[in-house]
């Protein structure tokens, strides 16, 4: 499967805002995790999918209310059972970069376990390969943590 993005959009509403009048962090993390699931879903062809990991995130600008923010996803590695899908946010009319991470989700059957799914990520320049390597490297260190943890 080829990496493919797909974009989402939401506008800020006075309800997304935290104490200092911008967009409440968990907020949007809720929508790149949505718009993770989406991209995820699509590619398993079905919505049985659930987010199993969320990486490091760092906010590098604020949202007000009013502004509308572009959420771009796309999955950029494949496991045997698990995707991991790159998320990157900025603002829809300044083109100004928010936050980017990467969420990885498992495919599930009715049960709730872990089923493969059968994708292959194909890479095609630097920058999608850059993506694919930075989260199998995350991919890594989250067994090497799980096993550690077991």
């Amino acid at each position: 499967m080829k990496i493919e993005m797909m974009t989402t959009r939401h506008l800020v509403k006075g309800e997304d805002l935290n104490h200092h009048g911008t967009l409440y962090a968990g907020r949007g993390v809720e929508w790149m995790v949505e718009a993770g699931f989406i991209a995820a879903s699509l590619a398993v062809g079905d919505e049985h999918v659930v987010c199993m990991r969320i990486n490091s995130l760092l906010f590098r600008k604020s949202v007000r209310k009013g502004q509308m923010v572009t959420y771009e996803s796309g999955v950029v590695y494949a496991g045997r059972t698990s995707l991991t899908v790159y998320v990157k946010v900025h603002n829809s009319r300044t083109g100004e970069f928010i936050v980017d991470g990467f969420f990885t989700y498992v495919r599930v059957n009715a049960e709730g376990a872990a089923v493969p799914h059968g994708i292959t990520i194909e890479t095609s320049g630097e920058t999608e390969r850059k993506l694919y390597d930075e989260a199998r490297e995350l991919m890594e260190e989250a067994k090497t943590v799980e096993k550690k943890y077991r």
